[in-house]
Formats: structure tokens, C-alpha cells, sequence
């Protein structure tokens, strides 16, 4: 009997295998409806130049280290 559910389970992923891409690709997304209220690209890209400014600003400015340190 384990055998035969050994057989009956191998046989089983190989059919999950073969078939879950098949599957995958059949199925086509549903497409997204243009909404209004979503921002221009530009938006996004100005505010990832300030974001990038910053970060560029603070790692390039000079450390405050004394004669000590």
C-alpha cells in the first residue's frame, strides 16, 4: 500500500509539474483602469532628485572631528 501511494504521489507532482506553467501563462491579469487621481511620473522622479540630493548633501559634507579625535 505505501508503495502504491508512493507511485500515486510522484505521479502527482509530476502532473503539477508539467501543468502549473501551462496554467500560469493560460491565465492573462485583468488590465488596470486609468484613474484620474493617480500622479504624473514626473512627480515621482522630482521627488527621488531631492531625495537623491539629500543623501548626496549629507554623506559629502565635511566631519566636525577635532585636533583629538
Amino acid at each position: 500500500m505505501s508503495r502504491i501511494r508512493h507511485i500515486l504521489s510522484k505521479s502527482l507532482l509530476a502532473a503539477m509539474a508539467v501543468l502549473a506553467p501551462v496554467t500560469a501563462l493560460a491565465t492573462v491579469p485583468p488590465q488596470p483602469a486609468p484613474s484620474e487621481s493617480s500622479a504624473p511620473p514626473w512627480v515621482g522622479f522630482f521627488f527621488m532628485g531631492v531625495l537623491l540630493a539629500l543623501v548626496l548633501g549629507v554623506s559629502l559634507m565635511p566631519s566636525k572631528r577635532g585636533h583629538q579625535d
